[in-house]
């Protein structure tokens, strides 16, 4: 088992060929704007978008700008932008079964290698109320992380403008602390 973000590109071309649109509109019309995601895109760095946070990185032990290592624009493997808003609406239109049916979901979220950790797009951990499923992503400046406990209701979600694991640091104090069961 080795992770691929070529796979995610190859994914993208492969919903082009079939759907006949273009990866973003495809994911805007059949993802983003059913789960109410008014706030997540990918749209060129050269745009526009209103409240984008800019990345920093560490260089010479300093803070600094991010934005000569950016994508020309985010794509299936990474590099677009959201909000924790959108990322909790995602995870809601998700578990309601809105965006794929459950059953679905179900077999997406359970192990799908012999590491039993990786589900269809999933990193897949945990037993009973603190089973879990999401995924994240990082790179210099950026970093997001997104996990969905569906036994206990809980949804995290941490998003960074700075070098990682900033994002999961979060992940790594909250969880061992977080109740179990819902009062």
């Amino acid at each position: 088992m080795e992770y691929s973000n070529y796979g995610f590109v190859l994914l993208s071309a492969l919903i082009e060929e079939v759907s006949g649109m273009s990866y973003y509109d495809y994911v805007h019309q059949h993802v983003f704007l059913p789960a109410g995601m008014l706030s997540t895109g990918a749209l060129p760095e050269t745009g526009r978008v209103t409240r984008r946070a800019r990345g920093h990185m560490k260089k010479d032990n300093r803070w600094v700008s991010n934005a000569a290592k950016l994508p020309y624009r985010g794509m299936a493997a990474g590099g677009g932008y959201s909000t924790v808003g959108d990322f909790l609406r995602f995870a809601q239109a998700l578990e309601s079964g809105k965006l794929i049916p459950k059953a679905v979901l179900a077999e997406a979220t359970k192990p799908q290698t012999d590491e039993g950790w990786y589900g269809y797009g999933f990193i897949v951990v945990g037993k009973g109320p603190l089973r879990r499923y999401g995924h994240g992503g990082s790179a210099d400046g950026m970093d997001a992380d997104i996990r969905i406990f569906p036994e206990s209701g809980y949804v995290l979600v941490s998003l960074s403008n700075l070098d990682p694991p900033a994002a999961m640091r979060l992940f790594r104090y909250f969880e061992p602390r977080m109740p179990t069961e819902r009062e």
